[in-house]
């Protein structure tokens, strides 16, 4: 049992002597508070002094010798007519040499306009000028429509140059205004308004908010600081005793290894959080009020600052904080030294650089795959309630929840690599010894941290498999189950399987393939038979309380009309017994013999149910399988084998199957199926009830051995 006395005690110890440290202090105070304003600040000032200038730098423009003359009268006549000079049509048309007054041949240029030199080059070397930077763009005038009375024009311009990017705007803009002298003029010669041409005015707002300018920064840089504030803590708590050799007198004290563990894992889980907090609030502050919205919005009035949403986002931080302080005690365990625990930090830093850079490209959104992707799925989610936008509960609570699953494998597999005899006393290679198979010991059970590593990768894993797996039409319904069918051994029995057998643990004794008793079985039998009845009365219950969503309701009437047009002994097959053997395998073979080593029964078999719930991808359905979980856990246990427990699993999913795939099943037992919100008929509930409570009393008594 954990201690909280003494875990307290090494917690309180080891974070005064971190805070102690000004390394500590300068990466969690110093830079978010001191560094990030200077920095942004600055940046956005400089930014501010160094636009305009490049704007009225000289323009050196390329043009061929027969259209100098053409192009020294055009920039003369488009000043004159940005200061007011009057329209003659004469010279309204680049198919003619445009003229100017002889009271225009002084200097025109004003004061915020660059000044502009020609350079005569051939059209044929044109772009080479541009590319060797002896002229910021090229104009050539290649080709004249005698009917429409049109010129086509070439710009030739380097866009990775600033310089040459600028002199091009400027040129298109010229033009640009040419175009619309020559149209003004030709419609006032038809005697028609210039506001005949545009029927269509169009007034634009832009409703930009600090929060929407914040999206675009804030929560990759957020996730980074969370991570590199707990790198020195978890390097200085690992390598950093092992190399002040204080490690291993620490580990052989007279206190449980898992207290010094949980002690110190806390310290960095709370570097982390603080830092984090400081980070959001320091860049937050600095965006807002430093003029980096400015800087970054159109100039238009802006809404609130979304103050209301940055508490929501650190506390949606804290698991994601706990994941990365346990991945780097994990890390930095297998380091002898300061310097080789920063070596082993920078790839993982270098992977959390990934689906958060996926996560930032604009395209990316909150579903899919990108829901239960670590790292990217906290990049997006903060910049949905940055954004204000409506971000579903069920969407919220597939990141948090996957996330807290992803902390709970990484917390358990740092608790193991810390406290393994062979990582804290090792000289060299423990990081590979740990995956040789040959320096394994054979074990009867796996540890919870390989379960639930081994699980928490299979999550993400699986909800792509079944985003990816086609679905829609009747037609493909049976296709679809033929893939899930086929997927679901793969991922369930092969992947644990596989795990197992390489890590020298007894396939039996973790999968609990031990004959069970005959009163387990028949418990089985009468469970499977009765569980739909409190399921189905339960979801009732749930949709009276809370509503149906609109999009699961529809989903379901999609499955019914699948299911009915599809051969049931094939549904009962794919949705049925593929499922009831695949999970019970996985989830109350694997992932709860894990647990139940670790931790209290009751602790594993709904810890166990709600990974079970979780993996069903329904958040409306979360209740009634999570109920089931723990039904069939408690089963499992009881029994000692998972085979009550499959024979429940798979008559259950078969019964419900065949009430909803046959009409005349439903019809004969009372049931309106075109109303998913009425209670099912008494002569039902009444004795599936019982049979529920005298399957559960069948398995209440313990099998020994």
């Amino acid at each position: 049992m954990i201690s909280r006395r003494r875990v307290s005690t090494v917690y309180v110890k080891e974070l005064v002597d971190i805070l102690r440290d000004r390394r500590t202090l300068a990466a969690m105070v110093v830079v978010p508070l001191v560094l990030y304003p200077l920095l942004m600040v600055g940046s956005v000032q400089a930014l501010s002094a160094a636009s305009p200038d490049v704007s009225r730098k000289p323009i050196v423009i390329g043009v061929d010798m027969q259209d100098v003359h053409w192009l020294e009268k055009l920039v003369i006549d488009d000043r004159l007519s940005r200061r007011g000079g009057a329209l003659k049509p004469g010279r309204t048309s680049p198919s003619h040499e445009v003229g100017a007054d002889s009271d225009a041949e002084h200097d025109t240029q004003a004061d915020d306009e660059p000044e502009i030199f020609h350079r005569i080059v051939p059209q044929d070397e044109m772009a080479q000028a541009v590319r060797d930077r002896t002229i910021h763009v090229g104009v050539v005038r290649k080709e004249h429509d005698p009917v429409a009375d049109r010129w086509v024009i070439d710009i030739f311009s380097d866009p990775e140059e600033v310089r040459s990017r600028s002199a091009a705007e400027w040129v298109r803009g010229l033009l640009g205004r040419l175009a619309d002298r020559t149209v003004e003029w030709r419609v006032r010669q038809v005697g028609l308004p210039i506001e005949a041409l545009n029927p269509i005015v169009i007034e634009e707002h832009r409703v930009s908010t600090p929060g929407s300018i914040l999206s675009h920064i804030l929560p990759l840089i957020l996730v980074l600081m969370t991570i590199t504030g707990a790198i020195y803590p978890a390097i200085d708590l690992t390598a950093g005793e092992r190399e002040r050799g204080t490690l291993e007198t620490l580990m052989v004290c007279p206190v449980p290894v898992i207290d010094i563990i949980v002690g110190k894992f806390l310290v960095v889980a709370t570097v982390a959080i603080v830092g984090a907090a400081l980070n959001l609030a320091s860049v937050s502050a600095t965006v807002y009020f430093g003029g980096f919205e400015q800087a970054l919005g159109s100039g238009e009035p802006t809404g609130g600052f979304p103050f209301g949403v940055l508490p929501i986002i650190l506390v949606l931080l804290i698991p994601f904080a706990i994941l990365f302080s346990a991945i780097l005690i994990a890390v930095c365990s297998y380091a002898r030294t300061f310097k080789e625990a920063q070596n082993y930090i920078t790839p993982v830093i270098l992977a959390t650089l990934v689906p958060g850079g996926i996560a930032a490209l604009p395209t990316s959104e909150l579903q899919g795959v990108l829901t239960v992707m670590p790292v990217a799925n906290m990049v997006l989610l903060t910049r949905e309630l940055l954004l204000g936008s409506p971000v579903a509960l069920g969407t919220v609570t597939w990141v948090l929840g996957s996330t807290t699953l992803y902390a709970a494998a990484a917390v358990a597999v740092a608790a193991h690599v810390f406290g393994a005899e062979s990582v804290v006393f090792a000289d060299s290679g423990s990081l590979k010894a740990s995956f040789t198979r040959r320096t394994i010991k054979p074990a009867a059970l796996p540890s919870a941290a390989m379960t639930i590593l081994v699980v928490a990768i299979l999550l993400p894993v699986w909800f792509f498999v079944q985003v990816n797996i086609p679905s829609g039409d009747p037609g493909s319904f049976i296709r679809t189950l033929r893939l899930s069918a086929l997927a679901m051994p793969l991922c369930f029995i092969v992947v644990p399987l596989v795990v197992v057998v390489y890590w020298k643990i007894d396939v039996a004794v973790t999968f609990r393939l031990a004959v069970p008793s005959g009163r387990h079985v028949l418990a089985g039998v009468l469970l499977g038979l009765a569980l739909w009845v409190p399921a189905a009365e339960l979801s009732v219950l749930q949709s009276r309380l809370v509503g149906i969503p609109q999009t699961l309701r529809q989903a379901d009437e999609a499955l019914v009309a699948a299911l009915q047009t599809t051969p049931w002994w094939q549904v009962v097959f794919c949705l049925g017994v593929v499922p009831g053997l695949c999970e019970e395998v996985c989830f109350r073979g694997f992932l709860l013999s894990g647990l139940g080593g670790a931790v209290r029964k009751w602790t594993a078999i709904i810890a166990t149910a709600c990974v079970f719930a979780v993996f069903h991808l329904h958040f409306f359905k979360l209740p009634m399988t999570a109920g089931l979980g723990i039904v069939l856990g408690y089963l499992c246990w009881q029994s000692r084998s998972i085979w009550p427990g499959v024979i429940a699993h798979v008559a259950h999913n078969s019964v419900s199957i065949v009430i909803t795939a046959i009409p005349a099943v439903a019809a004969r037992l009372g049931i309106d199926m075109t109303e998913p919100t009425a209670h099912l008929p008494a002569q039902i509930v009444v004795p599936g009830i019982l049979l529920v409570v005298i399957g559960l009393a069948l398995a209440g008594r313990q099998r020994d051995g």
